[in-house]
C-alpha cells in the first residue's frame, strides 16, 4: 500500500527517506534514519522492528548484510518490504514474493526505490528518473514522490506521506541529527501537503536564499496591510520566522508565504551541477 525511497547523499553527508501511502500516518511507521549510520524504509506488511533493529545493525554492518540478517529470521519475510541505506551510500532492498501486486524495487548510486499495491512499474521508473537528477537530497526525494504519483502511485489512493532527512552536517535544532521531519498524517492530496509544509520547514529553520526588502518595500506594505499586521516583523514573529529577517534581505520561502504563495513551488533541478 506504499511506495517510498531511502537515500543518501555524499557530498552533504545527508540520509533520507520519502514515503507515500493509503493508509493512516505511514511516516509512523515506514521511515528510519540516523545521521552517520543510514537510513530504512520498512512496508508492506511492515515489521516495525525493523526500523530501530536495522539501525542498531548499521553501526557494525553494511546494507545488504543488514537486510539479510533483518528478514533471515522473520517467517513473515515474504509479506515484507525493506530497504537499507548504510553509512556510506551501501544499497539493498529485500521484497517479499507475497507482497501485493505491483510489488518491486530498484536500486541505484546511493538510492533505492520501492513499493506495493502500485500501478505499475513505471511508478518506480519514475522514482528512479527523480532520484538520478541533480539537486539537494530533499527536493529530489519531493520529486520522486510526485513522479510516483504521477503515475498512479499506490492504486488504492492516497492518505498520507512523511519525509525525513538527517544530517551531519547541517541540522533544524542544535542537539539534533534531524535537518528535516515532516509527517502528513491524513489528507486528501498529502504529497502536495508535505510538500507545502517543506516550504514552511525550510522558511522556518533552513532557508538561505533572500530578497531585498528595501525593494519590495511597496509590495510588502501592501500585503501586510492587507493581512493585518502593522510591521514586517510583526507578521514574522506570528508566524514563527524571526530567522528569515536578517540585515534588510528576507527569505524567499518567507517572502513567498508572505505574498500568499503558502505551497511555494519545488525548485526545478538545477540545469548545471548540483
Amino acid at each position: 500500500m506504499t511506495f517510498s525511497v531511502v537515500a543518501f547523499d555524499p557530498e552533504e553527508r545527508k540520509w533520507g527517506v520519502g514515503v507515500a501511502s493509503r493508509f493512516l500516518s505511514v511516516g509512523s511507521v515506514v521511515p528510519w534514519a540516523s545521521a552517520g549510520v543510514g537510513c530504512i524504509a520498512t512496508q508492506s506488511y511492515a515489521n516495525y522492528s525493523y526500523g530501530p533493529r536495522g539501525l542498531e545493525l548499521l553501526r557494525k554492518m553494511s546494507a545488504p548484510d543488514v537486510v539479510k540478517e533483518l528478514t533471515g529470521s522473520d517467517p513473515d519475510r515474504e509479506k515484507r518490504q525493506l530497504a537499507v541505506v548504510d553509512s556510506r551510500g551501501g544499497v539493498a532492498a529485500f521484497t517479499g514474493k507475497d507482497c501485493h501486486d505491483y510489488a518491486g524495487h530498484i536500486t541505484g548510486k546511493y538510492f533505492s526505490v520501492q513499493g506495493n499495491i502500485l500501478a505499475g512499474e513505471s511508478v518506480l521508473n519514475a522514482m528512479v528518473a527523480a532520484m538520478e537528477g541533480n539537486g539537494p537530497l530533499e527536493d529530489r526525494i519531493m520529486r520522486a514522490l510526485f513522479g510516483a504519483e504521477s503515475m498512479g502511485g499506490d492504486k488504492r489512493g492516497k492518505q498520507s506521506a512523511a519525509l525525513l532527512v538527517v544530517s551531519e552536517t547541517m541540522v533544524f535544532e542544535e542537539g539534533s541529527d534531524r535537518f528535516m521531519d515532516i509527517r502528513v498524517e491524513d489528507a486528501r492530496n498529502p504529497i502536495h501537503e508535505l510538500n507545502r509544509l517543506a516550504g514552511l520547514w525550510k522558511a522556518t529553520f533552513l532557508d538561505r536564499s533572500s530578497v531585498d526588502v528595501s525593494i519590495h518595500e511597496k509590495e510588502i506594505s501592501k500585503r501586510l496591510r492587507h493581512v493585518g499586521y502593522e510591521s514586517l516583523e510583526e507578521w514574522l514573529r506570528a508566524n514563527s520566522l524571526e530567522h528569515s529577517l536578517n540585515n534588510g534581505k528576507l527569505g524567499l520561502v518567507a517572502m513567498r508565504i508572505l505574498m500568499g504563495n503558502e505551497n511555494p513551488e519545488l525548485p526545478p533541478p538545477p540545469k548545471n551541477g548540483r
